[in-house]
Formats: structure tokens, C-alpha cells, sequence
């Protein structure tokens, strides 16, 4: 029997290839069962050719109820449209990339996914889409929570710099209150030294007259007893006349620099006629350096009086700023209402300066319980916005009222009111109706923080063109 060597070589040949492709498939299939990324194939049509357990797992489907469905029914709509492109690019034998997709679970659950589909081609015909998709929830969320972090930094970012800003805004303020009783008490106590110099040289020229006991004891005397009026209560064309009848008496006597030396003792409230018996009294020499040391002495007093005021406004700022931030005191205090909005009065005196403040307190009300210097805040920040909403001209009213266990504090200001629209949105972050540049929107933010989170009260807004009303509810302490 003549046996063909060349068939029998072939027909092993096929069957060592069959053997090879079954085993590929089986190694193929064993890669897709046992994968943890979700695979699906579907059909032209839609239905599902078949999925992996990672699939029925994520999906909540078993291998029975897949058979019932099509790829649309396990698709979020949004992602519908999206999806159904990328389908029919699939079934046209391209390669699709980066898929992202939402399905929907058995139990309705939005599951996000991200992958690629490919084509499975036989005799140059798309038979089904091969699709690999992972599950991407956790990274959504860490990305979410990312973005919800980096968002958190930035409005503490934006918080901080607005504190930052309005303590600058305070500070120049401040040091604008600062240095005008600073500059009055600088100038004065150089006057002063000037003054005394010149009481100095006036009494040193009436010891070398050679003044008696008697006439140094009716000299002390006599500047006791002036009788003229207070210039302050005057008009100003009285004053002037009186300084010029003065000039002349001064004249008269032969006074040099009498319209100088006039003013001073019209000042110092003497007259003429008290004059002309203290000329009688002493030696006609001796009569310029005493006038000159009446009126050095009542200069010398006057600027002594600038210098106290000026040093005790000096005093009260500082006290003021001490108390406005709660320095060398806990940070939970039991407060008076009422002391927090006068120290921030102090505080905020420049930019009330042009306007008219009202205050209806209610001093009987009980404490309430602060947080570090918290509520000055608040009432700086309303304060601010009063006086911007005023402008050059406006009043302010801060009223203090109570209610059982309850302690109101209303703000109020006469300006052209909140527009309807905008009342809503006032104490959203970063919003606000000022040019750019000029406010961050996070100023009612604060102290709506402020007063419903750390003092657990309430903060509300009334407006109409004319009025403004802001009003802060905060516990009263038992």
C-alpha cells in the first residue's frame, strides 16, 4: 500500500495547529475569567456576547439575566449618546481609546469607568465589540476629595489674607488716631519747653528789679484773679476786639510786641482795667517782664492740659486695641456686648469720622459668651460695610435689645439699601458687589462663621432703600 508522506506530514501539522489554537483560547479565556478589570463583548446588535465574573460582580447581574439584556440598559442616559457613537466607531472596526463611561448597577448605583473597546473581526466582518473597562470611584473620589481640599486651603488662604486686610485697614486707621494726639503732644511739650524758658528769663529779669516780698505776694496774687471770659465761649469779632483794645493798653505802657503779647492775655482771660492796677503795683521797669511772665505761666498751663489729653487719648487707644484683641485674657471670655462695640468704635474712629454714630443701648442686658476677639470682628466687618454703603455722609445706628436668653445687637445705617436681588447672597463667600479690588466678598462670610459656628447664634439682613439693618442674635449667659 503506497502511503503519501506528505499528507500525513500535513494532517499532523493541522492538528498540532488546532491543538495550539485551543490552547491559546483556553489561556485567553482563563486571562479574561480571572482578571479583576470588568470585560464585556457585545454584539453588533447590542446584546451581550458574554462578560467576565469581575463584570457580574460590579454589575450585580448574574450570567442568566445578562443574556436578557443589551449594552443600552446598563448605561447611565447621560452617557448614552456618548457611548452609542463610540459603539458604532467600534462596530466599524476602529479602535476606540480612553473610553469614559457611567453604567448603572442592578440595584441603580452610578458606577464610573474608564477604558477601551476593540473589534473582533472574522472574514473582514465586525462580529463583536471587545470592551475593558476598571473601575474608577476611587479615584474619582480621591481626586473630589483633592479638589475639595485644595478648594478648603485656598478659602483659608483667601479668609487669612482678608483678616490680613482688613488688620491693615485697622492698623492705618489706628495710626492715624495714634498720630494726631502723638503730633499735638510732641508740639506742645516743645512749646513748653519754650514757654518755660521764657517764664525762666521773665522771672530772673524781676529778681534783678528787685521786687519786694509784698510785691511778689500781690503778683501771685494777681494772676488768680482774672475775671475776663472764656475765649472759647466768645465770638470771634468780640475776641478781636478785645485783643485790640488790649494792644492799645499795651501800647500805652510802652510794650513792645503788644499785638503779639495781646493775645495771650486776652486768652488768659485778663482785662485792661485789671491790668492798669497791677501797673500801679509794681516798678514801671518791672511791668514787661511781668506781663511776659503772666502770660509764658498761662501758656505753660494750657500746653501742660494738650499734653495730658493728648497722652490720655494716646492711653485710651491702646487700652482700646488691648481689649478689641482679647490680648493677656482666654480665649473664652464672658463679655459685655456693649464693651466689644465701643472698643471697636475707638478702633474704627477714622472711618467713622465723617459720620454720625447713635447708640441705644440697653445696658441692663446680661453677658454673653465670646470667643477670642470673634465678635469685634463682626462688628468691625458690619461697621465697614455701614460706612462704605455711606460714604462722606450717613448715620449709624447700633442698637442693643434682649430677649428671653437672648442678646440683640442691630446695626443700622441710612444708605441706599441692598439691591432684592443681591440680599439673598450677602453672606456668601466671595461675593460682592464692590469694584475689583476693593473687597473679596468674605467679610459677611466671617461673620456669619463667626456667629453661627463658634457662638452658635444667628445673623440676619433687612434692607430697603434707606435702611440697612443687620441684625446679631447671640445666647445670653445664665
Amino acid at each position: 500500500m503506497d502511503y503519501d508522506m506528505s499528507e500525513a506530514h500535513s494532517e499532523a501539522d493541522h492538528t498540532h495547529l488546532d491543538g495550539r489554537l485551543i490552547e491559546s483560547e483556553a489561556r485567553y479565556r482563563a486571562v479574561i475569567e480571572n482578571a479583576s478589570d470588568m470585560v464585556q463583548s457585545c454584539r453588533p446588535d447590542g446584546s451581550f456576547e458574554f462578560v467576565n465574573p469581575a463584570w457580574l460582580e460590579k454589575m450585580g447581574y448574574t450570567e442568566e439575566e445578562v443574556k436578557d439584556l443589551i449594552v443600552w440598559d446598563v448605561i447611565d442616559p447621560v452617557s448614552l449618546p456618548h457611548c452609542q457613537e463610540l459603539f458604532m466607531r467600534a462596530v466599524q472596526g476602529e479602535t476606540i481609546e480612553n473610553v469614559r463611561a457611567d453604567f448603572i448597577t442592578k440595584d441603580g448605583r452610578k458606577l464610573p469607568l474608564e477604558g477601551n473597546a476593540t473589534s473582533r473581526i472574522v472574514d473582514g466582518e465586525v462580529i463583536a465589540t471587545h470592551s475593558f473597562f476598571r473601575d474608577i470611584s476611587e479615584r474619582l473620589r480621591a481626586e473630589e476629595l483633592e479638589t475639595r481640599n485644595l478648594q478648603l486651603e485656598n478659602e483659608r488662604v483667601a479668609r487669612y489674607l482678608e483678616k490680613m486686610a482688613a488688620l491693615g485697614k485697622l492698623a492705618a486707621g489706628l495710626a492715624h488716631e495714634l498720630n494726631n494726639p502723638a503730633a499735638a503732644a510732641q508740639r506742645a511739650s516743645a512749646q513748653l519747653a519754650e514757654a518755660a524758658q521764657r517764664v525762666d528769663e521773665a522771672l530772673a529779669e524781676l529778681h534783678r528789679q528787685g521786687l519786694s516780698p509784698e510785691q511778689w505776694d500781690a503778683l501771685s496774687a494777681f494772676k488768680a484773679t482774672a475775671s475776663g471770659p472764656d475765649v472759647a465761649e466768645l465770638r470771634p469779632t468780640e475776641v478781636s476786639r478785645r485783643e485790640s483794645d488790649m494792644e492799645d493798653w499795651l501800647a500805652h505802657h510802652d510794650i513792645d510786641d503788644a499785638w503779639d503779647l495781646a493775645a495771650a492775655l486776652v486768652h488768659d482771660g485778663y482785662e485792661p482795667t485789671e491790668l492798669s492796677s497791677l501797673a500801679d503795683t509794681v516798678p514801671a521797669a518791672a511791668l514787661r517782664p511781668v506781663l511776659l511772665w503772666l502770660a509764658d505761666k498761662g501758656e505753660t498751663q494750657g500746653l501742660t492740659e494738650v499734653v495730658n489729653r493728648s497722652t490720655q487719648r494716646i492711653s485710651d487707644l491702646v487700652a482700646a486695641v488691648k481689649s478689641y484683641s482679647f490680648m493677656d485674657r482666654a480665649a473664652e471670655q464672658t463679655v459685655d456686648v456693649h464693651e466689644g462695640i465701643e472698643n471697636t468704635l475707638v478702633i474704627m474712629g477714622h472711618a467713622l469720622r465723617s459720620l454720625t454714630v447713635r447708640r441705644e443701648f440697653d445696658r441692663s442686658l446680661p453677658m454673653v459668651r465670646a470667643f477670642g476677639s470673634g465678635l469685634n470682628q463682626v462688628w468691625t466687618n458690619i461697621l465697614d460695610n455701614a460706612a462704605d454703603a455711606l460714604g462722606e455722609q450717613g448715620t449709624i445706628t447700633i442698637r442693643t435689645r434682649g430677649e428671653p436668653g437672648k442678646v440683640i445687637v442691630e446695626i443700622e445705617d441710612d444708605g441706599p439699601g441692598i439691591p432684592a436681588e443681591n440680599l439673598s447672597r450677602v453672606f456668601e463667600p466671595f461675593f460682592s458687589t464692590k469694584p475689583q479690588g476693593e473687597g473679596t466678598g468674605l467679610g459677611l462670610d466671617m461673620v456669619w462663621r463667626i456667629v453661627t459656628d463658634d457662638h452658635d447664634g444667628a445673623v440676619e439682613v433687612e434692607s430697603e432703600p434707606g435702611r440697612t439693618c443687620f441684625r446679631v442674635t447671640l445666647n445670653a449667659v445664665a
